[in-house]
This record gives structure tokens, sequence and C-alpha cells, in this order.
């Protein structure tokens, strides 16, 4: 960050916010922490058409409920830190009267209940306690809820019950029994002087016309009442493809959420994005061609295409197999070196026997090893996939040795996506990857292979 203190005037300022619980001090650890997650984040550059941004800012600047759909890898949940940090750092520029904003994040599993993210219970000192839920934590914390992946729980489940609540009414969420929280705002008493248990009370979800969130208890008659305020939001990701695979959003839920596509990346754009991935400029053009075969092949099949995101890495795993193969060559080398007589040139020591089986190379007789094929073309079933004069060379590095790297780079980052495939579509994904000529064929029946394995 250019300027962390940017909201406060100098050091001495922000120590005296620290010291005070100040907003301005959270605000600043909030947008800290957004700036390193950024910094970190392994996610692919968001190449992101300027029409999608704007109407996921306006969508979330006017609805309460969004959700970002769109395949895995296309970078949904990175958007959405993005886009929540924009409202946090200039909330007027969207419209909004407060002054920052600060998320909740959590995201959903499959055993989740209507329990788990909005009331339930626990046993505490051996008494029934209520315990809240994800969502009314939020609304007390007055934060924003992201749900990400929601497509990994029953959300018709889960949100079941507060169907009404998102449509902008009143709804009664069940029954508290317990304490009150020690920070709950109260109808003008001091929440230190009520009793430490409360009479079983109904839980109500609500709305108010003001920009932050409100925890009521009203006497008459007894009620809690979370109500979340005019500029609270819910929002969340939903994977489209595994949404066949895991749980569909019905429509009584679905319709009560905006729904913002985020697609994949063109294939013009991807071969950008995967160059700026690849070190080792020996291997820069073959590894930009394939991996961009691969990640087309998928764009060309219905149900199949995925995001940039999960094909980014493939490059740092071929090139750190082709360093390390080269290592290993390197051993060997010096190893035959060594083991000639004194009068050849070596060091005169005993020989040394290589149990290397590596293809890329053989030592002979007089010391020297065989060189390598310099393209793709020298590989013994380079042309299984009718290669094309666009395949482009990896100049030094043994090409099967190249394939083979390649195809264990595609399986350990997207297999675990493919496995779930039904077999009509697997076999529609291999075809295209076989017209691509992405993988050679002997590779690509070891990958489906080793896919079962997966697929338990």
């Amino acid at each position: 960050m250019n300027n962390p203190f940017t909201d406060i005037d100098s050091f001495e300022s922000l120590r005296a916010a620290a010291l005070a619980g100040d907003e301005a001090y959270a605000r600043f650890r909030r947008r800290e922490g957004a700036a390193a997650r950024r910094h970190v984040s392994k996610t692919t550059e968001l190449r992101l058409a300027a029409r999608i941004l704007r109407m996921i800012e306006v969508a979330v600047a006017s609805s309460r409920a969004v959700l970002l759909v769109g395949p895995p890898g296309t970078g949904k949940t990175e958007i959405l830190e993005q886009v929540i940090d924009k409202f946090d750092r200039d909330p007027e520029r969207f419209g909004l009267n407060c002054d920052g904003v600060a998320s909740t994040w959590v995201t959903p599993e499959e055993e989740w209940t209507f329990e788990k993210l909005v009331l339930g219970e626990t046993v505490a000192d051996g008494k029934i306690r209520s315990v809240e839920g994800d969502l009314l934590q939020a609304i007390r914390q007055n934060h924003w809820l992201v749900l990400d992946e929601t497509n990994r729980a029953d959300m018709d489940r889960v949100l079941g019950g507060v169907l009404t609540w998102l449509s902008g009414k009143r709804v009664r969420v069940g029954t508290w029994v317990g304490p009150k929280h020690s920070q709950d705002s109260t109808d003008g008493q001091d929440v230190g002087t009520q009793p430490p248990d409360l009479e079983p009370v109904p839980v109500y979800l609500d709305w108010v016309d003001q920009p932050a969130c409100v925890v009521r208890h009203d006497n008459n008659p007894p009620s809690i009442t979370y109500a979340a305020g005019s500029e609270w939001r819910v929002l969340g990701t939903y994977n489209a493809v595994d949404a066949q695979r895991v749980f569909r959003m019905g429509q009584a839920l679905s319709r009560r959420f905006k729904h913002i596509p985020v697609p994949p990346a063109s294939s013009s754009d991807f071969i950008q994005i995967i160059g700026t991935h690849v070190r080792d400029d020996s291997l820069r053009s073959w590894l930009a061609d394939r991996v961009t075969r691969l990640y087309s092949a998928h764009l060309s099949v219905d149900d199949a295409a995925l995001g940039p995101g999960l094909f980014v890495d493939m490059p740092a795993y071929v090139e750190k197999g082709v360093e390390m193969n080269r290592a290993a060559q390197a051993a060997i080398d010096d190893q035959a070196d060594s083991s000639l007589p004194a009068e050849a040139g070596g060091q005169g020591t005993s020989g040394l026997e290589s149990d290397s089986s590596d293809a890329e190379a053989v030592a002979v007789e007089d010391g020297t090893s065989a060189a390598p094929p310099s393209s793709l073309a020298d590989a013994g079933d380079s042309g299984e996939m009718g290669s094309s004069p666009s395949d482009q060379d990896a100049q030094g590095v043994d090409n099967d040795l190249l394939e083979e790297l390649l195809t264990e780079a595609y399986l350990i980052s997207t297999g675990n996506v493919i496995a779930k495939y039904e077999p009509d579509l697997l076999d529609e994904l291999t075809a295209s990857i076989s017209r691509a000529g992405a993988l050679t064929s002997s590779n690509l029946n070891w990958f489906r292979e080793r896919l079962r394995a997966m697929q338990a």
C-alpha cells in the first residue's frame, strides 16, 4: 500500500485510534487485510469485461442479495473481494452513507442446516442455549455476509425459512433461549441490568430504513428482532458447472438474488495470461501454446468450460519438473565423467554405473550423451494427434518428458473437477482435447486411467 494511513493524519493518531477502538483504525486494519489478500492471491489476473464489472458494482450498490455465477477458475471469489474493497474504500462513490464496509466470509458445506446459518442451539452448563448462526452474527456486527461457493450446500434447505425476509418482509425464525448478548442494544435499558437468562422469546428477521443494522429487544410483546440495514448485503458465488453435480438452487430462492454471469476468459485473452506465468524462456512458446490448447478444448464443450485459474499453475509444475530433470542429468553426467580413465580425460576414479532410466539422455561408450530431440516432431508419438505447424518447439528438452509433465500438471490442476463429469461429457471433452492436439494420445489415455482414482 502506497499510503496506509490515507484516512488517518499520522502514526500517533493511528495509535490513539487503536487504543480507543476507533472505527478509523478498524477500517485501516480491514483495508490492510484486503490488500494483503490481493498480494498473495494466486488467482490469475482478472481480464473482466468492463460491462460485467459494471453490472457487479451496480447490482451490489442497488440490491440486497447478489450472486456471481460462473464455472470454476473464473476468479469469482477474488472479484467479489475486490468489489467489496472498493465499496469499503469509497462508499460514497456507490451511493452509500456508511463510513466503510466490513464483511464476514463463510463457505457453505454439505451438512449445513438452517440452524447453522440462522439460529441454532447448544448445551451449556446443562442448559439449552440459543446460538446465533452466521447470518444473525453478521447482522449484529453490521457485516456484509458473503457465502462463497453456495452450491456446496443445499441452500433451499438452509435458507428456506428466510425466503420471505429476503423479499423485504418480517419473518419469525425461531425462539431465543438463554442470556442476551452483552453487546446488544436494547430499548433504552442497560443490558447489564437484565437478568442473566431471558424467558424464551420469539426471534424475528426484519429490515430497517437506515444504513446500519439494528438488534432490538422489545418488551411489549417480548421479542428479539435482527433488522438488516438498507446498506447491508448478502453476497455469494455460485459454481454453475458443479451445481449440476452438487446442489442446484431452486427457483424460489434463486429469484431472491440478482445473478451476475462471470464467464471464462476467451482463448485470445488466455494466451496472454498464460504467457506471464512461464518463467523459462526456452519453454515459453511451447507451454503457452499447449496450455492454451487445453483451455480452448474446454471452452469448446458445453458444460466443460473452466476458468483460467485452474490452468495458470500448470507451467510452474512443468518448469519444476524440467529443472529437476536437468539437475538429475547433470549429476549423471558428472558421474560419467568421473568414471573415465585418466588418459581419456576423466578423473581416474572407478567406474560408476547409473541406474537412471531417463529417456532424455543415454550415456554412450565414449562418455558423451545422446542429444535429446529438439521439437515435438522428434517425439515418438507426437504425430498421434495430428500435430500442426502451430506446434511450438521447446529448445533442448526431451519432448516425451514435456508431454508427460504437461499431462501430470493438467491432472493435478483440473482432475478433481473433471472427475465429476458424466461419462458422455468426459468423452466429448476427450475428443475435443484430441482434436486440439493438446495432449498426445498415449498421455490422454493415461490421464483418463488416473482419473478413475479421483472418481471413487
